[in-house]
């Protein structure tokens, strides 16, 4: 991928039919819940050492890297428990709450490694409303950065997934919306800059406005300050 700096106050824009959103550190800042949860779950299963590099993938991933097969039911049973109890801390992340407020609800959906009791705990922590869609890790066979996901949410809505926008925050989820032919929007705070290849990358969600085509319905997300921009 090419890349080059934008300047302030130039206007570029992601046109979508419908928009499509991780949850965790995307939408929502759960970094830090997430973390104890699972720090906590080593310090129980005794695992030394252990550094969370589980963004982005579903739990039951996490734990097969860890634990034998035989013992992997009832350490993804403690994982989720730990991290169902973990929601001090979590919160909105900057321009969320404004843009879904603007989206309309068929038109955008949330995809997450999350299972759907989680995503429900997190977004309540967050005091964020329940989308129309919500693809979770109980809905796929295959977690990110799997295509199926957002495969999923964008059958669901009733376009084809390379007619959507994916807003990530980690690798392996833009990855995944990459793998359909989407456009893809990288938003940073979990990890460096330098990790995300995304068609576009912002610091916060603040820096887009929504638009809306009345001839076709397009949207385009329009990101005004582009300083932190790559693209293709």
């Amino acid at each position: 991928m090419a890349s080059k700096d934008g300047e302030p106050g130039h206007v570029i824009g992601a046109e979508a039919q419908a928009i499509l959103f991780d949850l965790d550190g995307t939408l929502i800042d759960s970094t830090g819940a997430t973390e104890r949860a699972w720090h906590k779950w080593a310090d129980t299963l005794g695992i030394t050492g252990y550094v969370h590099r589980g963004h982005g993938l579903p739990a039951r991933d996490t734990v097969a890297r860890h634990v034998a097969v035989n013992q992997r039911a009832e350490a993804l049973r403690l994982a989720e428990q730990f991290e169902e109890q973990e929601t001090e801390g979590i919160e909105v992340k900057d321009g969320a709450r404004e843009l879904l407020a603007e989206l309309p609800a068929e038109r955008w959906a949330i995809v997450t490694s999350c299972t759907a009791k989680l995503a429900r705990i997190r977004l309540q922590a967050a005091g964020l409303n329940e989308p129309t869609v919500m693809i979770t890790a109980d809905d796929v066979v295959n977690g990110k950065p799997s295509p199926e996901g957002y495969r999923a949410a964008a059958r669901a809505l009733g376009f084809n997934a390379d007619t959507c926008l994916v807003v990530e925050d980690t690798p392996v989820g833009l990855a995944a919306g990459r793998s359909l032919g989407c456009q893809t929007l990288g938003v940073l705070g979990t990890v460096e800059a330098s990790e995300l290849n995304a068609d576009y990358l912002i610091e916060t969600l603040t820096q887009v406005s929504l638009r809306i085509a009345h001839h076709d319905g397009a949207m385009t997300l329009e990101i005004s300050d582009t300083r932190f921009c790559r693209f293709l």
